[in-house]
C-alpha cells in the first residue's frame, strides 16, 4: 500500500514539472507525456524490487528529481530562439555599462595646469647689469677725480668706519745708541711703529683726511668694473719732507691720498714727515735734532667704490719711508742717524 502511494505521488510531482516544462520550453504535451511515462514505470520497478522500506518520502522524492536530469539535457539539446536572444541581452548591458565608467579617462586633462612653465619669463630682471655695463670708459684724470670725490664723500658724510695701521722698522742706524733698549723704544715711538686700530663713529670725522690728489702726484691710474662696483688703483710719485729751525718743506704726494696726516706730533697720524719728526723729538725731555729729511716711496693707493652712488667702500693706502737725522742728542750725541720702515694703512666697514 505505501508503495502505491509513493508510486501516485511521484506521477503527480512529475505531471507539475511537465506542465512547468511545456508552458517554458513551447513543447507539444503529448511528447512530454510519452517521454515521461516510461521513466516512470521504470522507476516504480526499481523501487519494488528494493528492500529498504524504511526511506522516507523525502528521499524518495530526491531520488526521482535526480532521475529527471536526462530529461532537463534533452530540452537542453533543443534550445528556442527565446532563450538564445536572452542571454546576449543581458551581456550586453553590464558590457556598456563598464565602458560608460571608462570615459572618465577624459579627466585626465588637468595637463593643462604644466602651462605655468611661462612664469620663468622672470629672468628678464637680469637686465639690470646693463645698468653697470652702460658706463663710459675713464681717462685717468677721471680715475684721479672719482677717488678723490669717493674718499671726500665719506668725510662730508662723517661715515662710520674702522682704521687699521701696521708699521714696520725695517733699519736702523744709531751707532752705539742703536743697541739701547730705551732708544729703539724711543725712535720707534716716533715713527709711529706698530700696529694700532681707530674706529670712527657715524657722525664723526677722526681719522681721515681729505684727498686733494693732482696729475703730477700720479704715476699710473687705473681701474676695473666689476659687479657694480670701481677698483681705482693709483701709484704715486717719490716724495720728500726736510725740517730744521726755522724752516720746513713737504712734497710728499702720500700726504694727499686721504690717510691722516697734520701738523705737529699726533700719534694718530698715518705719515710722519720731517716736521712731525722735528717737533716729536725737540718736545721730549732729554732729546733734540738739529735737521732731519725724510723720503716716501713704493706708495700704492686701492680704493673700492660703488659705482651707482659713488660712496666709498674700502681703501688701503701703502708706502715706504726714511729718515736720516743730524746731531741727535738722547743720553749722548750722534752726528748722523737713520733708518727705514714700512706703512700700510687700511679702511674697511663704511656705514653712511
Amino acid at each position: 500500500m505505501k508503495k502505491t502511494i509513493v508510486i501516485c505521488v511521484s506521477v503527480i510531482l512529475c505531471v507539475a514539472m511537465m506542465c512547468g516544462s511545456f508552458i517554458y520550453v513551447g513543447k507539444d504535451f503529448n511528447e512530454s507525456i510519452g517521454k515521461l511515462i516510461p521513466s516512470i514505470l521504470y522507476s516504480s520497478r526499481v523501487n519494488e524490487n528494493k528492500t529498504q522500506p524504511t526511506i522516507s518520502p523525502e528521499k524518495e522524492t530526491t531520488t526521482e528529481e535526480t532521475t529527471e536530469a536526462p530529461t532537463e539535457e534533452t530540452t537542453a539539446e533543443e534550445p528556442t530562439t527565446d532563450s538564445t536572444t536572452a542571454v546576449p541581452k543581458t551581456t550586453a548591458k553590464p558590457n556598456a555599462a563598464t565602458k560608460k565608467t571608462t570615459t572618465t579617462k577624459k579627466t585626465t586633462t588637468t595637463k593643462k595646469a604644466t602651462t605655468t612653465k611661462k612664469v620663468t619669463t622672470t629672468k628678464k630682471a637680469t637686465t639690470t647689469k646693463k645698468q653697470t655695463t652702460a658706463q663710459t670708459k675713464l681717462t685717468t684724470a677721471q680715475v684721479i677725480n672719482n677717488y678723490n670725490a669717493a674718499i671726500n664723500k665719506a668725510r662730508s658724510s662723517k661715515a662710520g668706519y674702522t682704521k687699521t695701521r701696521s708699521t714696520k722698522l725695517n733699519k736702523l742706524n744709531a751707532g752705539a745708541l742703536g743697541n739701547m733698549g730705551v732708544v729703539k723704544d724711543a725712535v720707534s715711538g716716533f715713527l709711529g711703529v706698530g700696529d694700532k686700530t681707530y674706529t670712527n663713529v657715524k657722525g664723526k670725522n677722526e681719522f681721515m683726511s681729505a684727498a686733494s690728489l693732482k696729475a703730477s702726484d700720479v704715476k699710473s691710474a687705473s681701474y676695473t668694473l666689476k659687479n657694480g662696483k670701481y677698483t681705482y688703483t693709483l701709484v704715486l710719485n717719490n716724495g720728500t719732507s726736510a725740517a730744521a729751525s726755522g724752516s720746513k718743506s713737504n712734497s710728499s704726494p702720500v700726504d694727499r691720498s686721504g690717510i691722516l696726516v697734520g701738523v705737529g706730533d699726533k700719534s694718530a697720524y698715518d705719515h710722519k714727515c720731517a716736521d712731525n719728526l722735528y717737533t716729536a723729538i725737540n718736545n721730549t725731555d732729554g732729546a733734540s735734532v738739529q735737521s732731519i729729511k725724510e723720503s716716501t716711496s713704493n706708495i700704492k693707493c686701492i680704493a673700492v667704490v660703488n659705482a651707482s652712488n659713488g660712496r666709498l667702500e674700502s681703501l688701503s693706502i701703502s708706502f715706504d719711508f726714511a729718515v736720516t737725522l743730524t746731531n741727535t742728542k738722547y743720553v749722548v750725541t750722534i752726528k748722523n742717524a737713520g733708518g727705514n720702515a714700512s706703512t700700510a694703512v687700511k679702511y674697511s666697514g663704511f656705514k653712511f
